[in-house]
């Protein structure tokens, strides 16, 4: 054959080639990747415990009205040292699926010769692999899915950060809030401590009594020292989360924000495509699926076409007689014929990892449906035991006005007053506590049902 001929033959088999190229198969995706990965989600219609109907919304962090929670959580978003690495893994990703559609491009080269011999050359040319049976295609969608999988858990890193220093806040008044009851506990302590050793001094109590109220006094000035220490420690870790020094010098508010109505929690099966961290576990096993095709396409043959011009300048005689520019066209084909098992291993290997990820996948749902599951059965939970401590703090203070009433005409003993003072604050602090528990277990259900913390419109307020 001349080589015009070839020539001829390989632009007419390039189209035909690129025609009959192996089309790649789709991952499985939305109800199809539910029934392979999560097939106890099917037939569940709804929630189990009970929930709020109407779609899961954004802007979420609004709902507490709390102006210094949303500037603190606007600060970690732009500052959390966590969230700053996830970025940079998207762009590490983002070049990535440029450097894999880099191969279904021809590549082009120029390369020469100069200098004091007797020849000097030029030539320029330009090579191009078919991708007859789709294996860089699908490297390249792999690479696709790889960077979507690194966005979503940016996204969801975001949201955790979100949540995480709101719950952070809530920690940092419960305690501050907690270490203001203490004091006051113990002033009252002090006072019973005063009282009770004038009654031992007129012999009307015994030392046993003072010594007990001394012991009461310094397990309170114990507890006040853990809450400083409880305090100092929460004021770090929000410190930390903001991407500041963790001096424990950050101010808390002044109480816990009101609890806003509880979230409309949408369907089980929209929480699988409305979570970045599955959604991101979904592109994972759209990423195994592809690499597996690619591996798999990588045990056919290749077809490589390349062309070159060629400019040649020599003194040599033989040389001279020669044509000048070289022009050339040539078509390669290879056909792995022995690899040491290395191409079939690589092909299981993929053919594995695309399980393992479709399990991953399948775990990740199951957990956050969980996790909303169990958020949804805390909330009647909270609601119940904070009207019984709010009940007990309006007892409290009632008994409190009828003992001062009481105190004031002599009808009873300074000590009785100042024990229900103690039981108040005693029934304040558990009140506060419960609260602070309800505000977090609410951020873990927000959290749990995907919504972003900003709203439609990007805002964070």
């Amino acid at each position: 054959m001349s080589s015009f001929q070839l020539k001829k033959t390989l632009l007419l088999a390039l189209p035909v080639a690129m025609l009959c190229g192996c089309a790649l198969q789709t991952p499985p995706e939305g109800a199809d990747l539910r029934r392979q990965a999560v097939p106890a989600l099917e037939g569940q219609a709804t929630w189990a415990n009970a929930a709020t109907a109407g779609a899961a919304a954004n802007g979420w962090l609004a709902t507490f009205d709390d102006a210094g929670l949303q500037r603190l959580v606007r600060e970690a978003i732009a500052h959390n040292g966590d969230l700053r690495l996830a970025a940079v893994r998207v762009q590490q990703a983002q070049a990535l699926v440029a450097i894999q559609r880099s191969g279904l491009l021809p590549s082009a080269g120029v390369k020469g010769r100069a200098g004091n011999s007797e020849t000097q050359l030029l030539s320029i040319g330009a090579s191009w692999e078919i991708d007859l049976w789709g294996r860089i295609r699908a490297q390249s969608r792999a690479a696709q899915s790889q960077y979507a999988a690194t966005r979503d858990d940016y996204l969801w890193a975001q949201r955790v950060v979100a949540a995480t220093t709101a719950r952070a806040w809530f920690t940092l008044i419960q305690n501050a809030r907690l270490e203001d009851r203490l004091r006051k506990t113990a002033a009252i302590q002090e006072e019973l401590v005063r009282i009770t050793g004038q009654r031992v001094e007129i012999g009307v109590a015994p030392d046993t009594e003072l010594l007990e109220a001394r012991n009461a006094l310094r397990a309170q000035r114990d507890a006040i020292g853990k809450a400083e220490l409880a305090r100092g420690q929460a004021a770090q870790a929000l410190e930390l989360l903001l991407g500041r020094y963790p001096a424990g010098e950050i101010a808390t508010g002044p109480e816990l924000p009101a609890m806003p109505p509880v979230p409309a929690a949408g369907l089980p099966a929209n929480l699988v495509e409305r979570r970045p961290d599955l959604t991101a576990s979904a592109h994972r096993v759209a990423a195994a699926f592809d690499m597996r095709q690619s591996a798999e396409a990588a045990r056919l043959p290749r077809i490589s076409i390349s062309a070159a011009i060629t400019g040649i300048r020599s003194d040599v005689f033989l040389l001279n007689q020669a044509g000048s520019p070289i022009k050339g066209l040539n078509g390669s084909f290879f056909a792995p014929i022995f690899t040491g098992g290395e191409l079939k291993a690589r092909a299981d290997y993929y053919s594995d990892e695309e399980k393992a990820a479709l399990i991953a996948y399948g775990n990740t749902a199951l957990q956050a449906l969980g996790e909303v599951e169990a958020g949804l059965q805390a909330e009647s939970g909270y609601a119940e035991r904070t009207r019984q401590l709010r009940e007990r703090v309006d007892e409290s203070r009632v008994l409190v006005q009828r003992e001062e009433a009481r105190a004031s005409i002599g009808a009873s003993d300074t000590r009785s007053l100042l024990k229900q003072r103690q039981a108040l604050v005693a029934a304040e602090m558990d009140l506060i506590n419960v609260q602070a528990d309800h505000l977090n277990q609410r951020i873990a259900l927000l959290l749990a049902l995907g919504g972003d913390w900003k709203d439609e419109a990007g805002a964070g307020a």
